[in-house]
């Protein structure tokens, strides 16, 4: 025996989880966190740099180990069960650190090699130049190493040792039941791997090696079934001949219990036949399971679940990490308890449906039942969260203000105000115009207030002429899914937000746009990893309340179609029923939602990508663009206040006149909304405030419009103005462009040298006003005696070849309003009579000489009066809308002419002018009966 103190004589501490011992002579493996395995290889570097500085070492070791070179040591101590904080054992083994693995998660295992026996002799203070972990120990050991040449003196101890060793590893192998012929399948069962076993037999047939070191692998290769303080015991054993009697002594009771085992599993004998055996057996291992892990801690034994004779009835045996400390699993365990037990509080206090508590009962059993670790514990927790976040039932009148997310309007409050007088201020505060929308919008809530009071009168009265109920019961209205649809920037979601706020109700926006997945409406199944609810039951989560106010934005830029992800507009439409959504299923949520209650107001810029289902269920509100008025107002009430805010700059520190604000809109806008001219107003206010901020006294807060062509540059758009003077074959027409914009369009045509009769068209003219132009050419062709272009009947048509053309050709034109107006024109042009240039005309024409409606009406007629049109030609059938849409000041301003033939609108674009040509031409007595014969056939049809 040879004691070495010096070379590792200050060293860390690593205390083995129980049942962990490492013995020298053998590779143990320790499963450790990862923060604390670095801290402790950091501290056994700094020991071992530290004791290469001072601590004296042997001279081999001087001359040929470089200090980075040389292992890191530690003092594995084993810790009992019961051990109290900061109890330190006597004995322990040094073992140095062979490799670490690192495991998923934050776990690692340390893989140690024995070396030799280590006695604790005290706890000192780390290195001062070295700021220590504290729960990193640093302990000055003693180290007892064997000397491999020492001769034993008791040589038929050691053979007896060796003959108990064998016998314990047949026990635990298997042989000495499968050679005595076992009577139970588990009773053979194998306790130690085969390669483990041929190379312990291996090392037993060696006689080469010590006996004390023999006695040492005997007792940690065989040491599962021998108790843990034996083991312990073992490592203050220094002299080898009392090792090698001791080892003999623990062997032999270590095949006490090893047999006591395989007396239990042998209780089954093997002639048991039928489908009950199996069971037997499976049923002897699970109940031998416990003992398995009292031979052998570090051993886990798998049971194979597949059939067939030719299975093996255990799988495989693995090593298992050892238990956590005792005070690290107890407070883990609390730790999950807590959680366990605030989350059935809250599933208790929630207002769950009968459904929705029964299945939140359920999978709460299942949570109690799960351990800490496992997988399926944080999507229950979610699971049951996500329930209970539900609003069950729940509406408005159930929560405090202060605690729901209600928009908040420019109109102030007034209390006890009814709900349609405070509907009506509010969507007349927060936008200008779009009077269909607001009175569409109003109805509906004075439906709901009538439905209200309605429900209030039958609840049953009490003795004392009070309602009997608590409170109001919450009415159930079918309301009508409202569609609104018009272009981008018209204010579509904010006048649902405006919605919300009159009613008190929270509000919620759903972005449909782009959606291709079912799931993504529905929600995901939560066999899925990272499954989710959906939208429509997470916007009812984040609303609390089941009358919300849900805004479905963006219908149109739903995907659809019949791919591997499913139909998302198929998925809609329960959500858009009435008649479904009562019971709306979520697949996340798989408990039946009601969505009654909630008003759904959907958005859309056009209809053609809708399906014909969801249309269906849906009521369309067409929201018109607004007109430059509109825009002008707009920008006076909102757009401008915003923006001088937000710049930094004060109300009366700038100001823009309402033609400096129409000048904008006219001439740096193209739009439906408002959205360009915002940013339009902000690049001015914030040229103003850059102003402001380097004013030297010279700072004026009015704006003007060269001011505007200034700081925006030159007109970005022109608009088209009516011709001073009228030229013949020039009408004036009236144009929609879109985006709620309307104006005038000049229509110019000229006659060619004689040719084919035929006309030309040029300014890129889509296929229907094309085919209006070949109408109009027509119409023109068949009434031309009529229209004194001919002499006498018989005479052909003039065969000048005709050239229309419309400005702008850079711009595509389309569309049937220009039919009357492309007759005018060609009428002006043969007659060589010019049409008042401030006269406009639409209409669409047939070939036997009616005008039909058009649309757009209002837009046109707002574009006409701005260009500076005093007289406007409209079909008879569109009165209707110019009453209801055009504003009152424009129609002041305009005279407006309605007409049903081509004849009417002759007469009204040229007035006598028309008849005193043609009697020119033909004499008085021959004019007036071609005019006549002009509307007789009309008049006959």
């Amino acid at each position: 025996m040879t004691d070495t103190d010096g070379a590792y004589s200050r060293i860390p501490v690593l205390e083995l989880p129980y049942p962990l011992v490492l013995h020298p002579g053998l590779v143990l493996s320790v499963p450790l966190k990862q923060q604390y395995t670095l801290s402790l290889l950091k501290a056994a570097m700094h020991e071992r740099n530290s004791s290469s500085q001072g601590a004296p070492q042997s001279d081999s070791d001087a001359a040929v180990t470089p200090v980075a070179n040389r292992p890191l040591m530690l003092a594995c101590v084993p810790r009992g069960v019961n051990s109290s904080e900061g109890e330190m054992p006597e004995w322990g083994c040094v073992g140095r650190v062979i490799r670490l693995v690192n495991q998923p998660g934050s776990d690692t295992r340390l893989v140690l090699s024995g070396v030799g026996r280590a006695r604790i002799e005290a706890l000192v203070e780390p290195q001062p130049t070295r700021a220590l972990p504290a729960h990193i120990n640093i302990v000055r050991i003693k180290t007892y190493i064997d000397n491999a040449s020492a001769p034993i003196a008791d040589n038929a101890a050691a053979s007896e040792m060796r003959t108990v060793a064998r016998q314990l590893l047949d026990i635990l192998t298997g042989e000495e039941y499968q050679a005595n012929g076992a009577r139970s399948a588990v009773a053979a069962l194998p306790l130690l791997p085969p390669s483990f076993s041929r190379r312990f037999k291996s090392v037993l047939r060696a006689k080469d090696v010590a006996h004390g070191a023999l006695a040492d692998v005997a007792m940690g290769a065989l040491g599962g079934a021998c108790a843990w303080e034996d083991r312990v015991m073992h490592l203050s054993l220094t002299e080898p001949n009392a090792r090698v009697t001791v080892t003999t002594r623990v062997l032999e009771r270590g095949i006490q219990r090893a047999r006591a085992m395989r007396e239990v599993a042998a209780a089954v004998p093997s002639s048991m036949q039928g489908p009950n055996a199996e069971a037997l057996i499976r049923a002897q291992i699970q109940s031998l399971l416990a003992q398995v892990a009292a031979i052998h801690p570090t051993m886990r034994v798998m049971i194979n679940e597949q059939r067939g004779d030719s299975s093996p009835l255990v799988r495989r045996t693995i090593s298992g990490p050892p238990a956590p400390p005792p005070n690290e699993q107890e407070a883990e365990n609390d730790e999950d308890a807590d959680e366990v037990s605030e989350l059935a509080e809250r599933i208790e206090k929630a207002d769950l449906s009968e459904d929705a508590r029964r299945i939140s009962q359920r999978e709460l059993k299942r949570l109690r039942r799960l351990p800490p670790q496992a997988m399926e514990r944080s999507v229950i927790i979610h699971y049951l969260e996500t329930l209970c976040e539900m609003p069950w039932g729940k509406t408005t009148a159930d929560f405090p203000p202060n605690e729901l997310s209600i928009p908040e309007s420019l109109a102030a409050d007034i209390p006890n105000e009814e709900l349609v007088a405070r509907a009506q201020r509010i969507l007349d505060a927060d936008h200008y115009g779009l009077e269909k929308l607001k009175r569409r919008l109003v109805e509906y809530l004075a439906v709901l207030q009538l439905r209200r009071s309605q429900v209030e009168a039958e609840q049953p009265k009490s003795d004392g002429g009070e309602s009997s109920a608590r409170s109001p019961a919450p009415v159930r209205y079918r309301a009508p899914i409202l569609l609104l649809v018009g272009p981008p920037g018209t204010g579509k979601t904010s006048i649902a937000r405006s919605l919300a706020a009159a009613l008190r109700r929270p509000f919620v926006r759903v972005s449909l746009g782009g959606v291709r997945d079912e799931a993504e409406i529905r929600g995901h199944r939560r066999t899925y990893v990272g499954a989710m609810p959906g939208m429509i039951a997470d916007g009812l989560r984040r609303a609390k309340t089941s009358d919300c106010v849900m805004l479905l934005d963006e219908v149109d830029k739903l995907s659809s179609g019949s791919g591997v992800h499913g139909d998302p507009s198929a998925a809609m439409l329960e959500v858009l029923d009435p008649e479904q959504n009562g019971a709306f299923k979520d697949h996340y949520i798989q408990v039946p939602i009601d969505l009654s209650r909630v008003l759904f107001v959907a958005t859309a810029n056009s209809l053609d990508t809708i399906s014909a289902p969801l249309l269906d269920r849906t009521e369309v509100v067409d929201v018109a663009g607004y007109t430059y008025d509109e825009k002008v107002a707009i920008a006076r009430r909102h757009l401008l206040p915003k923006q001088v805010r937000e710049q930094g700059l004060k109300q009366e520190e700038l100001s823009m006149a309402d033609d400096v604000l129409l000048f904008v809109a006219t001439n740096y806008t193209r739009e439906a909304g408002v959205r360009t001219m915002e940013r339009r107003i902000a690049d001015i206010v914030r040229a103003k405030a850059v102003e402001y901020a380097a004013r030297d006294g010279k700072y004026v807060s009015r704006v003007t419009s060269a001011d505007v062509e200034r700081i925006l540059g030159p007109p970005m758009y022109e608009s088209e103005v009516p011709d001073a003077q009228g030229v013949p074959g020039v009408s004036t027409g009236l144009a929609y462009q879109g985006s709620g914009i309307g104006g005038i369009l000049h229509i110019e045509t000229a006659l060619l040298p004689p040719g084919n009769a035929e006309l030309r068209h040029t300014g890129s003219l889509g296929e229907v006003i094309s085919e209006s132009a070949e109408l109009a050419f027509a119409w023109v062709k068949s009434h031309a005696f009529a229209l004194g272009i001919t002499h006498t009947r018989e005479e052909p048509f003039p065969q000048n070849d005709v050239h229309l053309h419309l400005p702008m050709g850079a711009v595509p034109k389309d569309g049937p309003s220009a039919g009357v107006a492309l007759t005018c024109a060609l009428v002006s042009l043969y007659l060589g009579v010019p049409l008042d240039p401030h006269v406009a005309i639409t209409g669409e024409v047939t070939l036997r000489g009616h005008v039909s409606p058009v649309g757009g009406i209002k837009e046109k007629i707002v574009g006409a009066h701005r260009a500076g049109i005093t007289k406007v030609v409209l079909p008879a059938r569109n009165k209707k809308d110019y009453d209801a849409d055009v504003p009152e000041s424009v129609r002041k301003e305009l005279k407006a002419v309605f007409v049903s033939t081509v004849l009417e609108a002759l007469g009204a674009a040229f007035g006598v002018e028309l008849e005193e040509r043609i009697s020119t031409l033909h004499g008085s007595l021959e004019g007036h009966r071609r005019l006549q014969e002009l509307e007789l056939p009309i008049s006959r049809l």
